[in-house]
């Protein structure tokens, strides 16, 4: 299984009342859709060419050049329906509000928005139930994402080691780093030097230790896909304050240019297990206000978080199960970089939500009752 924090990025501007505004927001934007028609077509990546020849070229290192959320399109125009775009269909069904071969839904969420897939089965709860959440509290959530990468202030790095001209390959080793402040506004055009964020390496001082790789990827009619499954930490910066999306079965693919200078139709697809990501949330809710790391309101945040469940951990459905992940799928397009020096390693954040020990505080410098309620 592959393990390893995945991007840094920044959500920020948020407000204490809008956070508690999540609580009547809940998946209640969703519950009037018409339910997708089915369509005989999974969505699915392409599978790896069976006429595949062995890496032959030089190879290239692509840098994601625009994040896409789920709450807009590739050109970034805000639409409702933009989830769509973005995923695949991950348990291998094609969903809709009548199916009852998927998990259970939470006790009180709307059975037709959890169930009902996107076209081909597309998996993608996290933009359809959470996204709509999430700009309620940051309108601007994906522009200021956007504008923290055209800044160079971060990206997510795949070195494709031995990629040629032919446009279908097998073993492709891929390895994914993230590049961390630039220096000046990022090109995207093969000049960039990307300081490489250390903690992503198994040995800090060696950059050729990278702890994420695909050694199975491959390339199929020049969609690149990263092949065997295996788990990506998402982490955004909500607030000042680490969001770690823990995103598990995850598959990433991108539709790269013939000359090799770019890439498009980029998709990060997966599962995000929903406990995990509430204790995440808590931290973002803490650092608000102490008095959100525990008591009702963040509770009600917690169980409107429970209620977009749409899928089991493994990434699978059984009707005898109550649905405890979410699925989730983002858009990227991508230049083309250089790996640049190793920067400096990250501070450690503080847990707002923690409790010192011997204090019954929340945190330092809260002064509040967190941990004690």
């Amino acid at each position: 299984m592959l393990r390893s924090s995945f991007v840094y990025a920044s959500l920020a501007g948020l407000s204490l009342a809008a956070l508690a505004g999540i609580v009547t927001v809940g998946c209640s934007s969703s519950t009037d859709e018409t339910p997708t028609p089915e369509v005989p077509v999974s969505n699915e990546p392409p599978a790896k060419p069976a006429g595949g020849v062995k890496g032959d070229g030089p190879g290239q290192v692509f840098a994601v050049q625009k994040l896409f959320l789920g709450d807009t399109d590739r050109s970034g125009s805000p639409k409702p329906t933009a989830w769509e775009s973005y995923g695949y269909n991950l348990d291998g069904k094609i969903s809709t509000a009548t199916s009852t071969d998927v998990c259970k839904p939470r006790a009180g969420a709307q059975p037709k928005s959890v169930k009902t897939d996107g076209k081909g089965g597309l998996d993608n709860a996290f933009g359809k139930l959470l996204m709509p959440i999430i700009g309620s509290l940051s309108a601007d959530a994906s522009t200021k994402v956007n504008e923290n990468i055209a800044s160079g202030a971060f990206t997510i790095l795949m070195k494709i080691d031995t990629l040629g001209e032919k446009s279908d390959y097998i073993d492709l080793p891929t390895a994914l780093y993230v590049g961390t402040q630039l220096g000046g506004p990022a090109k995207f055009d093969g000049t960039d030097e990307w300081p490489i964020v250390p903690e992503l390496l198994t040995d800090p001082s060696d950059i050729a230790t990278a702890k994420l790789k695909f050694p199975n990827s491959y390339l199929s009619s020049n969609t690149w896909v990263s092949g065997s499954k295996g788990n990506l930490d998402l982490q955004l910066s909500v607030a000042g304050f680490s969001l770690t999306l823990g995103i598990s079965n995850a598959v990433v693919t991108m539709d790269i240019a013939p000359d090799r200078k770019s890439a498009s139709n980029g998709i990060i697809a997966g599962v995000l297990p929903v406990e995990p990501l509430i204790n995440e949330l808590k931290k973002v809710a803490g650092g608000f206000s102490p008095e959100l790391c525990t008591g009702s309101t963040f509770e009600s945040i917690a169980e409107s978080i429970r209620q977009a469940a749409d899928i089991l951990e493994d990434g699978s459905q059984n009707p005898s199960k109550e649905c405890n992940a979410i699925s989730i799928g983002l858009g990227f397009e991508a230049g083309i970089a250089k790996l640049g020096k190793i920067g400096d390693k990250a501070g450690p954040k503080n847990d707002p939500c923690a409790e010192p020990m011997g204090t019954g505080g929340a945190g330092p410098g809260t002064g509040g009752a967190g941990g004690a309620g």
